[in-house]
């Protein structure tokens, strides 16, 4: 339980360090978001994704199946935009950081969870410790990572009043990412099983970089606009 949790919250915590300490006090003067309300949805990330991953061990022995990896995408991204989907969330800027704490505390739980439900199945991996914790170590950097780029994604949808288009955006990388991770769970050996953990990396950690270091401080202005506001301090 103690390495799941280092695993699962310590790449939470230091990716919420690493993103959110240029929105708020001290880097600005007038914080982006209310850091209660920013912890209040990280807590329900939390809930979230710890039911969500109950719900996933039902399903084990089916991971590998196609329909399986659809139904986790549509059901993670449904939950996200049903706890924002409030009318005090719509149209304000700081919706953007609440969809990044939802997220963060989804992806946060969902890998402590996997990791402390698989290490007890080593010898059905069979892999060796080593390889074993370096691969929970990637599971959980792109499960935190893609949970947070697409909570992130599903904010942006509720502060421009657009929840439907940007749940599909989210969709479309959330299955493209569920597909992947499913190949896992196909029998592959060898290369073949690393390429299906990189690559499920590759595509969180791009998606991420795109969503918060690309679009967020352009997306923080459009809505900032939208409310009739401006602000010279957005970090670039």
């Amino acid at each position: 339980m103690i390495p799941a949790a280092v695993l699962g919250f310590g790449i939470a915590l230091a990716l919420m360090y690493l993103v959110l300490r240029k929105y708020t006090y001290p880097a600005v003067k007038e914080p982006f978001f209310s850091d209660p309300a920013f912890f209040k949805l990280f807590t329900v990330g939390l809930i979230a994704g710890t039911g969500i991953f109950i719900a996933y061990t039902f399903f084990n022995g089916a991971w590998g199946s196609i329909f399986v990896a659809l139904m986790f995408a549509l059901v993670s991204e449904l939950a996200k935009l049903i706890v924002l989907n409030l009318r005090r969330f719509h149209g304000k800027s700081d919706s953007l950081f609440y969809g990044f704490g939802l997220g963060i505390g989804a992806g946060c739980t969902f890998s402590f969870g996997f990791i402390f439900y698989a290490s007890s199945s080593v010898d059905e991996l069979g892999m060796g410790d080593a390889s074993l914790w370096i691969f929970f170590a990637l599971y959980a950097l792109h499960t935190v990572l893609i949970h947070t780029a697409t909570g992130l994604t599903i904010g942006e949808g509720i502060a421009k009043r657009r929840p439907f288009e940007f749940l599909l955006q989210a969709l479309i990388i959330s299955v493209a990412y569920q597909l992947l991770i499913s190949q896992l769970w196909s029998g592959y050996d060898g290369a073949l099983l690393y390429a299906f953990i990189v690559l499920p990396l590759l595509l969180a950690a791009g998606y991420f970089y795109h969503t918060v270091y690309v679009r967020l401080p352009g997306v923080i202005r459009e809505v900032l606009r939208q409310e009739g506001r401006s602000r010279k301090d957005i970090p670039r």
